[in-house]
């Protein structure tokens, strides 16, 4: 069963850069911790953010449509998707942090924003250069640290006891 989480990446304008939907894990022992470890490499994450877009329609619609011609359909289907596209995939959840700060090229995203409000989100971890902090929401419960002074996991552990 899925803990259904945002991922989101705020650039230093208040522009959201990243929204992404993530199905797995979402409390704060799960995809929290990981978004912890990828904010701090928050100097790669905010340089890769000028490789990143919202990708248009059209675009989602050629690369679904190539599925087939990829040989992806089998057993490991998910998988195999994840592994050429985890940009767009629901199974890479705050890893989306990870793509943007180390990709080489550009990086196309689906805006899950509006997922923020919706009764299914069960967690948002955001990365706000603007405010350059770490903000972790899960349940009814909001953290946030200062970027430059992230705490180390078992702080953060220790916040949500």
């Amino acid at each position: 069963m899925g803990t259904r989480n945002l991922t989101k990446v705020i650039d230093k304008d208040g522009v959201i850069k990243v929204a992404q939907y993530g199905q797995w894990d979402g409390y704060p022992s799960g995809q929290g911790m990981n978004a912890l470890y990828h904010a701090h490499n928050h100097k790669q994450i905010e340089t890769g953010l000028a490789r990143v877009r919202w990708a248009e329609q059209e675009e989602l619609d050629k690369i679904h449509s190539s599925l087939p011609e990829m040989n992806l359909f089998g057993t490991d289907d998910n998988k195999n998707f994840g592994l050429l596209y985890p940009n767009l995939t629901r199974d890479t959840c705050a890893d989306i942090l990870g793509v943007v700060a180390w990709s080489v090229g550009e990086v196309i995203l689906v805006d899950h924003s509006d997922f923020e409000e919706d009764i299914m989100c069960e967690g948002v971890y955001t990365i706000d250069f603007q405010k350059r902090k770490f903000i972790s929401w899960y349940g009814r419960k909001t953290f946030e640290f200062d970027l430059d002074n992230l705490p180390s996991k078992e702080e953060y552990l220790a916040v949500w006891e």
